[in-house]
């Protein structure tokens, strides 16, 4: 056997090319790009696996309930910010029980990109349905941020 190279003079045909294959550069920017336009859209448009990165939540104060008609739902009215809200805000209060007592958390998500004229829509408070994991009876409710008690409103939950 011959250890020479093939033709003398002609090294590059003695063994396989070692190299970067064409097509990985283009695989790794084509992967670079798509991860760009997915955080982009996350962040801007609100739209998609990262769609948190695209809304603001803020927390709002829980000032008082009412019991409603299904003994597992209570209505929570919560204070408007200051700053007013959105038509496109979404008011969540959460409810923790725990024991004798039910925890409420309240809060306000919008868009980053909202650029809505913000103004106080409906008073300065708003009654949301918060769902029990069983009927309130004689727990206590209470503001989970401070752990104040809540008071129990007198009016029927049929008015807002």
């Amino acid at each position: 056997m011959v250890n020479g190279p093939l033709i003398p003079g002609m090294r590059e045909f003695d063994t396989p090319r070692r190299g970067v294959p064409a097509w990985l550069p283009w695989l790794v920017v084509t992967a670079v790009v798509l991860v760009v336009l997915v955080l982009a859209a996350g962040f801007v448009g609100g739209v998609g696996p990262l769609r948190s990165l695209g809304i603001s939540t803020s927390s709002l104060d829980a000032v008082e309930y009412r019991p409603t008609a299904n003994d597992s739902v209570i209505q929570v009215a919560v204070a408007m910010p200051s700053t007013g809200l959105c038509r496109d805000d979404v008011i969540e209060v959460t409810a923790f029980p725990r024991g004798n007592r039910v925890e409420v958390e309240s809060t306000v998500t919008r868009p980053r990109n909202s650029n809505c004229p913000v103004g106080s829509i409906g008073g300065d408070r708003r009654w949301v349905d918060v769902e029990l994991d069983q009927p309130l009876g004689s727990r206590t409710v209470i503001r989970l941020p401070d752990r104040a008690p809540l008071p129990r409103s007198t009016a029927t939950s049929g008015t807002s």
